[in-house]
Parts: structure tokens; sequence; C-alpha cells
């Protein structure tokens, strides 16, 4: 077994030793894989996703070109060859990707076209059982052709991808099934079609699977039903297909799923169906000569079915023109505000693609990088056809929004990337009982039910600045809170999604039902919408770039282990919420009037130790809502400043707080009060704060910080530097 999957091995083998301490089978995914696009895949999920958890085509699209195991590089290798060129981020990605898809309620992965990526993801579910969706040539290239499918998906460089793959000597004996010849594109659709299905008979060798044939589900779904259900009884449900909407959008419908639909039509012209056809026939002869018999003939059964079309003239059934907005578009008149509902303060709008793009480039300005080795920090950057806004010009490195598209709501953002914005934004993702209780017990869902075939603006119409747009609609949005690890069975930190989407269900039991996703995930149907409890100072770019990179490095260090390290940023992630700066603290910060007796100690602290100092240092429980950050006094003006993590005691005088304000190597410990004082060695003076206990800017805003009279200081600039050290101070010079 290979590096990787060993380690993913381990890890879903403490999920399963878990769930069974628990008495809870712990299943693996569903697998949909599909001949093409266009099979209809879309049918099944819906109509799973009441009973299932769903992932649509994460592996192909979540991993960047240049990821080694990448359908979409030319290069692709295996899981043996990956765990060289993978870093720590790029591993984690890959096995939470797929240990978060095991859980006591079945998940559902629908995949298609991965070419030479497949024989990678079936090698990193090898349990899971498997369906595969399959649609006859003619069906498909008449559904690609009604949307313009092929170059609106850009199929003309993915030919070439399979051409140059194919020359190379691992893959060579496929080359003649894509001849580099300048096909046309009903050509060169099917031939992708037929590589694709023969690569899929070979890699699922004996395995079992099941087969839906799209020309059969039209008139047959109740009966695929019956046969998955059976197959897989944790699914048997009162599973029905989705029902037709009363009335419907009037947007692009390519990624409808519930219009109806009865018997086959192929909106072909005679010749282009004969091309079709005898383009098939002539790939399915090669196929036979150059892989084994039995995967040819399974791969042609699967491509049967053009016999069950009627044809009908291309001009008989038209695709509605994709929504498109009018480049240079004025922006909307309603600026971002927060406004009071329930207990929390929440933002108006969606978080836009113009203000997201600002935040990539202001953290790629303090060198944070949203890519690595090709898997995605923050967000998945996507092709304008496949949903993609936000666009990476390489040459640069500047992040600039699709012309049109500013105050489109930003997705495909992983949860890392909607809580860094978050505290960017002087916020935090809400909570999942938030949300429940914000958009009430029977909300009403705008632009929902693929009623408009993507997101709409982040403004409503006939709103008004003051109101909350898109409460529920538009997107699902992400959690600041999720399952506890005895829910996730030691499985991969999650956060809780709500809402409805444009393309998902609007009913009361679809937007507050509870499901999650891993940190790292991303999707076309998830956004970022940011509460707060009260007004913050955003947190500067510098310092968020610090908390993600420390993180990153963390990722990389022995004693990280596997199944905690992504647990361990949403920890960083909430210490950073929970000291986000409160107003009005900055004036009170005065010098020190003593110096400080250090005692070094020679050895570094041991884990227990410094839960120890956690645990001695921990804020008076009602000031824990009050401390905050903010930004550093050398570079800016002093800020309101909170105190958890740097400020270490209270002195023996009323009155004051002291602070060790050496520059720790853990830079994200810069998010207290330690960003607002001087820099100053040990040997300088320490600086104080002047406020009487329990008073402050506001009334009862701060009380007792720290109860603890005997100061431990965290010095990080003594020793290895990701090492903590203790240093002590007499309660003499701690004044």
């Amino acid at each position: 077994m290979d590096e990787i999957s060993e380690e993913i091995s381990q890890y879903i083998g403490r999920m399963k030793a878990a769930a069974a301490s628990a008495e809870i089978t712990l299943h693996p995914p569903l697998l949909m894989l599909g001949t093409s696009e266009r099979v209809g895949s879309n049918w099944l999920s819906d109509t799973l996703r009441a009973v299932s958890g769903q992932h649509n085509e994460p592996f192909r699209q979540q991993l960047g070109p240049d990821h080694p195991l990448s359908a979409l590089n030319v290069h692709v290798g295996d899981l043996k060859c990956a765990a060289g060129r993978l870093g720590p981020y790029g591993r984690l990605w890959l096995a939470e990707f797929v240990a978060s898809k095991y859980g006591p309620v079945r998940q559902t992965v629908k995949e298609t076209n991965l070419f030479f990526a497949l024989s990678n993801l079936l090698a990193l579910f090898p349990d899971a059982p498997i369906t595969v969706l399959t649609r006859s040539p003619l069906g498909v290239a008449s559904s690609f052709a009604r949307g313009c499918l092929y170059r609106r998906w850009d199929y003309p460089a993915r030919y070439q991808q399979m051409v140059a793959t194919t020359r190379r000597i691992r893959h060579a004996r496929y080359a003649p099934l894509v001849p580099d010849d300048q096909p046309t594109d009903l050509v060169a659709l099917v031939r992708l079609q037929v590589l694709n299905a023969l690569l899929l008979a070979e890699a699922l060798g004996d395995r079992d699977i099941l087969v839906f044939p799209y020309e059969s589900a039209l008139s047959g779904q109740r009966t695929a039903l019956r046969l998955l259900t059976e197959a897989l009884p944790d699914l048997a449900a009162d599973l029905a297909p989705p029902a037709a909407p009363a009335r419907f959008g009037e947007g692009d419908d390519t990624f409808a799923t519930n219009r109806p639909k009865t018997d086959p039509v192929a909106y072909l012209d005679p010749a282009g169906a004969e091309l079709v056809r005898s383009t098939t026939a002539i790939t399915l002869k090669i196929a036979r000569d150059v892989a084994p018999a039995a995967s040819a003939e399974r791969a042609a059964c699967w491509l049967a079915g053009d016999h069950r079309y009627l044809l009908k003239s291309p001009a008989a059934k038209r695709r509605p023109a994709a929504r498109r907005s009018t480049p240079g578009s004025p922006r909307s008149a309603i600026g971002v505000t927060y406004v009071r509902h329930g207990p929390v303060e929440w933002r108006n709008l969606l978080v836009g693609n113009a203000e997201f793009a600002a935040f990539l480039n202001a953290l790629s300005d303090a060198g944070l990088d949203n890519s690595h080795e090709g898997t995605h920090l923050l967000v998945c950057p996507m092709p304008h056809e496949r949903g993609g806004r936000l666009h990476r010009d390489p040459s640069d490195g500047r992040w600039t929004v699709r012309p049109g598209y500013d105050d489109h709501p930003a997705y495909w953002v992983t949860w890392i990337g909607a809580a860094l914005f978050a505290l960017a934004d002087g916020g935090r993702l809400p909570t999942r009982t938030e949300m429940i209780d914000g958009s009430g017990r029977d909300p009403r869902a705008t632009n929902s039910d693929y009623a408009h075939g993507d997101v709409t603006p982040i403004t409503e119409a006939g709103r008004s600045g003051t109101d909350i747009h898109h409460l529920v609609g538009n997107l699902q949005v992400w959690c600041s809170d999720g399952p506890g690890p005895n829910t996730l069975l030691e499985g991969p930190a999650a956060r809780w999604i709500h809402g409805a989407a444009w393309n998902t269900p609007s009913t009361a039991r679809e937007i507050h039902r509870a499901r999650h996703r891993h940190l790292t995930g991303s999707s076309r149907g998830v956004g970022i919408r940011v509460v707060r409890d009260r007004p913050a100072a955003p947190l500067r770019s510098d310092a968020l770039a610090n908390l993600a990179r420390d993180w990153l490095d963390y990722l990389s260090r022995p004693e990280a282990q596997l199944i905690r390290r992504g647990a361990t940023f949403t920890h960083m992630i909430g210490l950073a919420t929970a000291s986000q700066a409160d107003v009005g603290l900055g004036a009170l910060i005065g010098p020190g009037l003593r110096k400080p007796v250090p005692d070094q100690t020679g050895e570094p602290l041991a884990e227990p130790q410094r839960g120890q100092i956690v645990d001695l240092h921990e804020l008076h429980a009602p000031d824990g809502p009050r401390v905050g950050t903010g930004s550093d006094l050398a570079q800016d003006a002093a800020r309101p400043a909170g105190f958890e993590g740097d400020v270490d005691d209270m002195g023996a005088v009323a009155r004051q707080v002291i602070a060790d304000v050496e520059q720790p190597a853990g830079r994200y410990l810069d998010t207290g009060l330690l960003a607002h004082l001087p820099h100053q060695r040990l040997g300088q003076a320490l600086p104080g704060l002047d406020l009487p206990t329990g008073q402050g800017p506001r009334p009862a805003c701060v009380g007792v910080l720290v109860e603890q009279q005997d100061l431990v200081v965290l010095d990080d600039d003594s020793g290895h530097p990701n090492v903590q050290h203790p240093r002590k101070l007499s309660q003499g010079a701690a004044q």
C-alpha cells in the first residue's frame, strides 16, 4: 500500500473503531460515476438529497491542473507518486476529502470525466458501492449541442489534454482513440465519451456495480430507486423522484433537474445524428483493439440505446440563453452595513465577488498563497462557464472578477476562506442556531430550485440598505460551528452549512436540515454571511496571513496528528474571533512603571505545562467577548485591543495589567494586546493598561481580566522559535 493510502486507511480505521464503540455503522460513500457529462445524474442526486449528503464532482473540480492527481493534469500520476509531490496541506486535503465522506449517514459523490484520474478515486474509496450512469452518445451530443456546451465548457482543450496524455508511454495504448487530426466538435465529443467509458469499464474490474441508463431512467426512475435501495438498505426511505415546480424560471436551465421529460429525444439533424453513430462505431472498434475484450464490450453496452431516440430538428428545442450580466454594469447603490436582528447584528448583504477579490489580493500581498501544489486554501478558482467568477492572473498574481459579476455573491469558497474574511470584516460566521432562529421556522427563500440557473446579485429588489437581503436563498452559507467529535466519529473537523441555494430545494425541512462539510471543501452553492456581536475592528490582512501561515507551518510538525489538524485551525479562528477589538481601549494603553526581573528556565514547556498556562491565564468569563485585535503600533496608531494570549497577569497594584511584549514566533498571537504595545525588550519597562477593574469605555465592558498573581510570561524569542519557554517575574517587578 502506498504512503498516502496507508495514512488515510489509518484515519478511517480510527473512525471505524469509534463507530464500533458507539454501536454505529460507518458507511462508505456511494460513488455515482458517469460515462460522460450530461448523463442525467442530477435527478438521482436530488432524489437522494433527503437521505444522503451530496458532493458534486469534488475530485475533478476542486483540484487545480497542477495537482499530481488532478483529472486536468496532463501528467496525472497515481497515489504512490503523489506522496512525494504533495506538501502537508495537500495531504491534509486529500485525507479529509476521503475521510469526511464516511459517516453514519451515507454520502453521495458524483464524478464524471475523470479519465486517467479515475483509478485514483477508486483507490481512495476501495469499499465504496458504485452506480454507473450511462447515456447514448446520441443523447449526450444533443444535450451538448442545445447548450453549445462543447465550446462553453472548453472541450477542445480537454481533447488536446487527452491527446497529450496518451502520448506518454504509460497511456500510449489509448492514443488511437483520440488522434490529433483536428476533429469536428461532434467527433471529438464522441471520442472522449468512448475513451472515458472504456477507462471506467477497465478500472471497475470485478467490483459490484449498479448501472442506470439514462434512456431507461426517464420512465423508470422508481424502478431504479428500488434497485438502489435493495442494494443499500440504509437509503430505503420514502424516496421519490424530484417533482416539477409549479412554474419554471426564465434563466439558464443547463443544470436544472426538475424539467419534466418522458421519452428520449435528440435534437440533431440527420447528418449530425449519423456522424455521431458512425464515430461511435469506429471508436468502439478501436477500443476492442487496445483494451481487454470484456472491458470493450462493457463500454459498448453502456453506450448503446441510440435506437430509442426520436430525432427532432434542433430548431424545435432551443435552450434559453445563459443569464449574463452586462459588462461594466453599475455597482449596487446599497452599501454594506450591519442590522440588528435578534441578539446579534447581521451584515445586510452576502459577501460579493468584488470585495472577496480585494480580500484575496490583500492576503496575497501579505504573502499568503491560495494554491498549494494544486490544492486550494481559500477559494476554488473555476472557469467562468463552470461558475467561476473570481480569476487569478498567473502573470502578476492579481485576482479579478468577471465583468458584470462584481455584485454577485462569492461562492466556491472554503470554510477557511469564509472564516478569515469574516475576521477581516470585523465579524464572524453565524452559528447554525443563529441561522435557524434568524430565518424563522417557516422561511421564504429567494432564488432557489433552479429558478434562475445561477445566483442573482447580492441585493434584492424592493429592499433597502437596512434590510437583510437573501437571508435565505441565492446561496447556502457556512456556519461558525459544526458537529462535535462524537458525531463525526473522530473524523475530520467540519462546519455546518445552512439555507437554500439557487440549485437546492427551498422547503423548510431542506433549509434547516443539518448538513456539514470539511473545512477545505467548496461548492457553487455555498457562500458567506457575516454577523457580529458588537462593533469590532477588522483584523488586518497581515495578521490574517500570519494566522493561516502558522497553521500551515503547524501541519508539517511531527506532533501534528492528522486527525486533529483541521480542528487546530478552527481553534485558532475561535481565539481570533474572541479577541476582536473593542472600541476605545487603545487610548488607555500606557507605559510600564517598573522593569521586569526575568528568570529564564532552560527547558521548553511540555504539552501539560502549556495547558496549565492556558488555564492559569484564562480570562474572567464576562470579559471573554470583550477582548480584541487590531493593528501594529509600529505601523499605525494604537487601536482598541484585547488581552487573551498576550496579557499574562494582573499586577500587584490595582488598575495595572502587564504583558511580555517580545515579538512571538507564533504570529497569530499578535491578535491580542501585543500588537498595540511598543516593541520592548525584557530590559525595558513593561506597558500597562490604566483601566479601573470592572470599568471600561462603555459601562461594564471590562471586568477582572486575569485573576492569578504569580506571573508566567510566554517568551517565543528564546530558544527554538516553535517552542514557548516560561519566564517568571517577581510581583514587585510586575506592577
